[in-house]
């Protein structure tokens, strides 16, 4: 007879439907006990579980009238009651309850007795060790034995938890309870037992003592360590610091260490440091590149050669013009091209996507939205007029004046957008959709009213007027329909052969720029390891679809010939050097022998730059990444690098100690207040509270007004020489190569300074006592710079940031703080940098009026254009006079009087325009009729005033006369209200 191995089924209960309505404690309806917990369900049919150690093993139990309770005690004290259950099987219930719970309870603590000396053994091996625990360790003991927690919070594990076992279990239940506070505290105990250790190494590694926070972070041993170092608060000591904690205290061999830098002289300046510094001479420093280099050259047993285009950008540059000169011959290679620069060489955003005037200026600014002659025109949908106009060979001028002065209040001299003077017509394009509605930044009554006077013009003095639309170019028909109306109106069409338009994009320095594009697309694209199908699957997905597929096929066969050039020569360049190291250590055809890894710079790492590091960690299961970088100075994302590896650190690498090295060894309080207040403008920094060791009571930062950098140059460095000592360090920045003033000449004025020029991408890293920052500009070529990036380039790059100008904010934050001493910064004020212009509306500590007298301009422009409520009103000068006009011209036209005498700008007061400056008592009567401007003229019966708006054969004339204005009583009134 065969034993029945039937295992016993689990208790479970079901109430009755006259339970579920009228037992007492019916608030759950089922019940069932499962291997590990006791699930109860309500009367929505939620389940709730409760864990079967968490239930004293007595079950309760409550006699009612109908139907009786279940009582479960949790040993935290609270009852759970279960009613409704029949009166006949309660009993039985009950006791199957109580056997299950105590057999499970059972179980548990004769399995605990083995677990729990694992446990402590290894608690010992990990916890108790004179080492640095890593989070991931510590983490994987507590995942392995968290089990062991809910029996160890039992009141009766004494019962059951044999003597000898008392005290493995009192080591260990901190650990289960907290696991992460007691990791914390031992760690920091170990941190502060190997400071006073290596107290003496620390003190002496350097020229100065490290500080605590540095020391602090050589020893800390996570897996991943950032350590985020503030400008001159010493980085660079920190590495050196760190890689011989490591060998003194046995962490490490020399051999197991590898130390990364960006530029090869930074690499070298490294090494150079840890072999004097620490008398070490086998430890690995080198650059990204170099350590690709001989990755490969021990898989593949010789060492590459390096193309001479991946040392000289000129070179590869080069290159990619003679391609496309060459693929030029190419008839469909021509035809495309031409095709592109018609079509796509800007991007088509419409008027009616844009919210307000300034962020469409700021598109068209940006993109330098010219037409083939090389007009800066007001819209994209104009400039396709204009080239179309210009390769039908149909003689066009953009924006003349209209035969007949209109000029009045109202309205301006008329400038009808095209005027075709081989046919006397007009040409207006009306940026209007279906329904005649304006975009949402224009004033459609005003817009629609001028509509109207223009084509009323037009029909007056009988003058041939062609209207097109903007939803004309929403439904792809502008140039067609266009076209139509040209041919309706007998105008000609000589289409130019493509050879003459070649040559005109070619004086127009298109092809070049267009080289210079595909120069850089060639560089994102091989360091982003694509292939042309995964490119052209990136510009399929973008809005500006068709441009972004153009440019894609204008650029494989250079990026073909590319590639043939590098197999002939069996070279290859550095982004090849990553990418095959990569493919060598993810293959596992290249061993590593590193377990510690110190990245110098890591804010300019790079995806694929990270992909190498994280296949180098993967193959030592014990190696540490250690980082040191400052999110608030990453300023290369035009190469590849991505802010976003250091800021989000822990998402891309996991398990993170971070360090913040706060104190400063460089610049004063002063510059440190404006700087750190500047670029944590942005939100997505990391904060961190930089403190100087230098500290000064009176502004370090200076603004210098003037629309000649040199001038503001020349004061800065007299300045400087009036208070530095010999020999003093002088660093001149710009944003822009272009923008470098004769530093010899300047050397041989101010011999007593150390003079040099720098961009400030080139002055990372540097430092010198007094640093001028010139080209303080708003504009393509300004600081921020505010060129667009081309969309394809995009796509290659480092997702962009949604604060604006986030990089080029860090870029300037950089240049402030190269500084020990003080900061000159020369401005336009007529065209202030938006960056100058928050640091003087935010009352930022910069000293603004410090520099003053000829040369110098009193303030920076802050009268908003009337007009287009985006740009500011400067003064210019003409032929005529001086008169103030929106900066944002040519895409505002808005002008208005200056004072004549010395070209301030003009107030109204009463029925006079008085001028501002309080220096100058010039005053001007305002016509009465039409608000111009009452002149003094003398006519047949002698002296009287007239109106500016006065004009023989105009559309408009004001002929308002008077005989006398007492002009000196208003001066005398102004003289009262100014003062």
């Amino acid at each position: 007879m065969k034993a029945n191995l039937t295992p016993t089924p689990l208790p479970c209960y079901q109430l009755s439907l006259w339970a579920q309505r009228f037992a007492k404690d019916r608030q759950f309806r089922a019940f069932a006990l499962e291997p590990e917990t006791l699930v109860l369900t309500d009367k929505r049919q939620r389940k709730h579980k409760l864990p079967i150690l968490s239930i004293q093993p007595t079950v309760g139990f409550e006699s009612g009238w109908f139907w009786d309770t279940l009582l479960f005690t949790q040993i935290n004290g609270q009852v759970l009651r279960f009613g409704g259950v029949d009166k006949a099987q309660s009993a039985l219930l009950q006791l199957a309850m109580k056997r299950q719970i105590n057999q499970h309870i059972q179980r548990f603590y004769q399995q605990l007795a083995p677990a729990l000396i694992q446990a402590a053994q290894e608690a010992r091996l990990i916890f108790s060790r004179n080492r640095y625990i890593r989070r991931a360790t510590a983490e994987l003991w507590f995942g392995k034995h968290l089990w062991l927690a809910a029996g160890l919070q039992r009141q009766d594990y004494r019962q059951y938890l044999p003597a000898e076992l008392l005290q493995e279990y009192l080591a260990i239940r901190p650990l289960l309870d907290d696991t992460h506070r007691q990791v914390v505290r031992l760690n920091q105990a170990f941190v502060d037992q190997q400071a006073q250790l290596f107290r003496d190494f620390f003190d002496q590694v350097e020229t100065n003592p490290l500080t605590d926070a540095q020391r602090k972070a050589c020893i800390i041993d996570e897996q991943h360590n950032l350590v985020l170092a503030g400008a001159g608060t010493g980085k660079t000591s920190t590495m050196i610091g760190r890689a011989g904690y490591l060998i003194k205290a046995g962490l490490a061999n020399p051999e197991q260490i590898l130390m990364l830098a960006y530029a090869r002289k930074a690499a070298e300046e490294m090494d150079e440091r840890i072999r004097s510094k620490l008398g070490i001479q086998n430890l690995t420093v080198k650059t990204f590149h170099s350590l690709g280099l001989d990755i490969i050259s021990q898989v593949d047993g010789v060492r590459p050669a390096i193309d001479k285009m991946a040392e000289d950008e000129t070179q590869r540059a080069a290159f990619v013009d003679s391609q496309i000169q060459s693929l030029l011959q190419d008839e469909r290679y021509r035809s495309r091209l031409l095709t592109y620069f018609l079509r796509f060489a800007h991007p088509y955003k419409s008027q009616f996507n844009f919210k307000s005037l300034d962020a469409y200026n700021a598109y068209i600014l940006e993109n330098d939205i010219r037409t083939l002659q090389g007009e800066l025109v007001k819209s994209y949908e104009e400039c396709e007029i204009a080239n179309f106009l210009y390769r039908q060979g149909i003689a066009y001028q953009y924006e003349a004046n209209y035969q007949v002065n209109t000029s009045g209040p109202d309205y301006r001299v008329y400038q009808p957008d095209f005027f075709l003077p081989t046919y006397g017509i007009y040409i207006e394009h009306f940026a209007v959709n279906e329904h005649n509605q304006t975009p949402p930044f224009i004033d459609q009554e005003r817009y629609l009213a001028g509509m109207e006077w223009k084509r009323g013009l037009h029909a007056k003095y009988q003058t041939p007027l062609i209207e097109t639309y903007s939803y004309l170019k929403q439904q792809g028909r502008l140039t067609e329909v266009l076209s139509e109306k040209l041919q309706a109106a007998g105008v000609q069409f000589n289409p130019l052969p493509q050879n003459e338009l070649l040559t005109q994009l070619n004086e127009l320095g298109r092809v070049s720029e267009f080289s210079k594009l595909m120069a850089q697309i060639l560089s994102l694209f091989k360091a982003a390891y694509l292939s042309i199908k995964q490119l052209v699957e990136k510009a399929d997905k973008h809005e500006d679809q068709e441009r972004m597929r153009a440019a894609a096929y204008l650029f494989e066969p250079i990026y073909q010939a590319y590639q043939q050039r590098l197999r002939d020569n069996a070279t290859l360049d550095f982004d090849d050097m990553i990418g095959r190291a990569i493919e060598y250590v993810e293959s596992g055809r290249f061993s590593s022998p590193y377990l510690y890894l110190l990245v110098d710079e890591f804010q300019d790492i790079s995806a694929s730059r990270a992909r190498l590091l994280k296949a180098l960690m993967a193959q030592q299961a014990e190696a540490s990444l250690f980082g040191v970088g400052d999110d608030w100075q990453s300023i290369y994302r035009f190469t590849g690098s991505d802010v976003a590896l250091t800021k989000d650190f822990p998402a891309h690498f996991g398990d993170t100690a971070t360090s913040v090295l706060d104190q400063t060894f460089r610049f004063n309080n002063k510059i440190g207040d404006v700087a750190s207040r500047f670029v944590t403008q942005n939100p997505s920094q990391i904060d961190k509270q930089i403190r100087s060791l230098r500290l000064v009571d009176r502004p370090a930062v200076s603004l210098i007004k003037t629309d000649q950098d040199l001038t503001g140059i020349h004061a800065a460095l007299d300045a400087i020489a009036g208070k530095a000592k010999p020999s003093a360090s002088v660093l001149l920045l710009a944003r822009f190569n272009f923008k470098r003033p004769d530093v010899a000449v300047l050397k041989r004025r101010y011999t007593q300074l150390s003079l040099q020029f720098m961009t400030v991408h080139a002055a990372k890293g540097k430092e010198a006592d007094y640093v001028i920052v010139f080209g303080l500009e708003k504009g393509a070529h300004g600081f921020p710079s505010e060129k667009a990036t081309h969309p394809l380039l995009e796509l290659l790059l480092p997702q962009a940031e949604a604060f604006a100008h986030a990089e080029e904010r860090r870029l300037f934050y950089v240049a402030l703080t190269r500084a020990r001493h003080h900061v000159y910064l020369v401005t336009n004020g007529l065209n202030p940098s938006p960056f100058v212009r928050e640091l003087v509306d935010g009352d930022y500590a910069v000293s603004v009026d410090e520099f003053s007298g000829p040369g110098f301009q009193e303030r920076i422009a802050d009268i908003p254009c009337p007009a287009c409520k985006t740009g500011w009103m400067v003064p210019r000068d003409s032929q005529y006079g001086s008169f103030f006009g929106c900066n944002q011209y040519p895409l505002c036209n808005h002008t208005e009087r200056a004072c004549q005498w010395c070209g301030g700008g003009l107030k109204i007061q009463g029925r006079f325009r008085v001028c501002e400056n309080r220096r100058c008592d010039f005053v001007e009567p305002i016509c009465p009729r039409c608000q111009g401007t009452l002149v003094l003229r003398k006519g047949p019966h002698g002296q009287f005033w007239g109106c500016s708006h006065y004009r023989k054969n105009a559309a408009f004339s004001c002929s308002h006369t008077e005989q006398f204005i007492d002009l000196q009583a208003a001066k005398v009134k102004s003289t009262v209200n100014g003062a």
